[in-house]
C-alpha cells in the first residue's frame, strides 16, 4: 500500500509567496516523526517518508505513527509516503534522519532524486561504522558541491512531537565562507531557524561541525557508562564524575580533530550530555542500567555501542586516548565484567 504526497512542484520554494514552503523528513523513526511535526507546526508542509505502509495508513487515517510515539497526534500539515521520490519531490529542505548504519546507502538513493541547490541536514547522532566518518562527511562523499549541515542536540522525541521548547544546533561547515555559498547558508540557517521557533524549537547556529557532532556522537557513550554507574546502584557523584571524563574526552577528541572546545558548551554538547546521561528515557542510558545488572538490551537502535567502535580509527588517527570509549568497547566484547569496567571509568587517574 501506498499514499502519495501532497500534489508538489520544484516551484514551491520559499519565497514565491504561493505556497508553504516543503520539508522532506526522510525516516519516520522516533526522532523523524518528532521532526516532521516541529517543522509541521512551523509553518512547513512535511512529507515523511518511511518503508512501511502500516505507519503510512495509520497517519493518514488516525494522525498517529503506530510503530513510535502512537500515544501522540501528529499535526495535519504532515503526509507520508512509502514513495522516495514523491517524499522529495517540492522540498526545499531535506532532513535525514535514519540511524547512522543506513546513512550512507539512503542518500545515495536521494541524490539522483534532488535539485543541486536543496540543501541536506543530517539528524542522525554518531560516526559511520567501519569508517568512522562523521555524517557531514559522509554527506561530502555522496552530495557533493551540495549544501549540507547537521541539525544536534538534546531533544526527547515525545517532547518535541508535543512541541514542548527544545533548543537544538544547526551546524554547517558553510557558515564560514565569505563567498555566495557562505551567503546562501547564513540566509538559509537564519530562515530555517526562524520557521523552527514557531514549532517550538529554538535554534543555535555554528559553522563548527566538527565540535557539534563529536557532541552529539560521545553523548551516547557518556550515557551508556552513566546508565551502568546506576544499575550498579551508584549515586549523583559516580554520574558527576563519569559525566567530568566523559566531557574531557568530548574535548580532547573535538580539539584534536579540528573544532572548538567551546561549541562543546552549548546544546550539542553541554545539553545533549545533560538530557541524556539522567533519564531512563534514553536507549543508552537503559543500556548501561542493563548491562551493568545483566539484564537483556533494551529493543531498538542503540547508536553509544557503535560510536565507541567507531571511535577508535579516530583516536589512532588523532594519536589520542580517551578514557570511556575503550571501557565501553571491552565490556561490550565481553573482554571486562561490568565491576571492572566502573572501576576503570571512576578509578583515580
Amino acid at each position: 500500500m501506498k499514499i502519495e504526497c501532497l500534489p508538489l512542484s520544484h516551484d514551491r520554494r520559499i519565497g514565491d509567496g504561493a505556497y508553504p514552503p516543503v520539508a522532506a523528513v526522510v525516516g519516520a523513526g522516533a526522532w523523524g516523526t518528532a521532526l516532521a511535526a516541529a517543522f509541521s507546526r512551523g509553518g512547513y508542509l512535511v512529507n515523511l517518508w518511511t518503508r512501511q505502509a502500516r505507519v503510512v495508513a495509520s497517519i493518514r487515517d488516525r494522525r498517529r505513527n503506530p510503530a513510535y510515539l502512537s500515544d501522540v497526534q501528529l499535526p495535519e500539515g504532515l503526509a507520508a509516503t512509502t514513495d522516495l521520490a514523491g517524499a522529495l519531490r517540492g522540498a526545499e529542505v531535506v532532513v535525514m534522519a535514519v540511524p547512522s548504519s543506513a546513512l550512507r546507502v539512503i542518500a545515495r538513493r536521494i541524490g539522483p532524486l534532488l535539485p543541486a541547490d536543496v540543501p541536506v541536514l543530517f539528524a542522525s547522532k554518531g560516526l559511520e561504522k567501519g569508517s568512522g566518518a562523521f555524517m557531514t562527511e559522509v554527506a561530502e562523499a555522496v552530495f557533493a558541491g551540495r549544501l549540507v549541515g547537521v541539525l544536534t542536540g538534546p531533544g526527547f522525541a515525545a517532547e518535541v512531537t508535543r512541541g514542548e521548547p527544545t533548543v537544538l544546533t544547526l551546524a554547517m561547515a558553510a557558515l564560514a565562507g565569505q563567498k555566495t555559498v557562505g551567503r546562501g547558508a547564513r540566509e538559509f540557517a537564519e530562515t530555517f531557524k526562524t520557521r523552527l521557533a514557531r514549532g517550538g524549537i529554538s535554534v543555535a547556529i555554528t559553522d563548527d561541525v566538527v565540535g557539534a557532532q563529536v557532541g552529539g556522537a560521545l553523548k551516547n557513550v557518556i550515557a551508556i557508562a552513566c546508565g551502568m554507574a546506576a544499575g550498579r546502584g551508584f549515586g549523583e557523584n559516580a554520574r558527576a564524575a563519569i559525566i567530568t571524563r566523559g566531557f574531557e574526552d568530548m574535548r580532547k577528541l573535538a580539539v584534536a580533530l579540528g573544532g572548538r572546545a567551546e561549541t562543546l558548551l552549548g546544546s550539542c554538547g553541554a545539553g545533549d550530555v545533560f538530557l541524556t546521561c539522567a533519564s531512563t528515557q534514553s536507549r543508552n542510558y537503559r543500556l548501561g542500567v542493563a548491562l551493568a545488572r545483566g539484564d537483556e538490551p533494551p529493543a531498538g537502535v542503540v547508536e553509544g555501542i557503535s560510536t565507541a567502535e567507531a571511535v577508535r580509527m579516530l583516536e589512532q588517527d588523532a594519536d589520542i586516548d580517551l578514557r570511556l570509549p575503550p571501557v565501553i568497547r571491552a565490556l561490550w566484547a565481553h573482554e571486562i565484567s561490568p565491576e571492572q569496567a566502573l572501576e576503570r571509568l571512576l578509578g583515580v587517574d
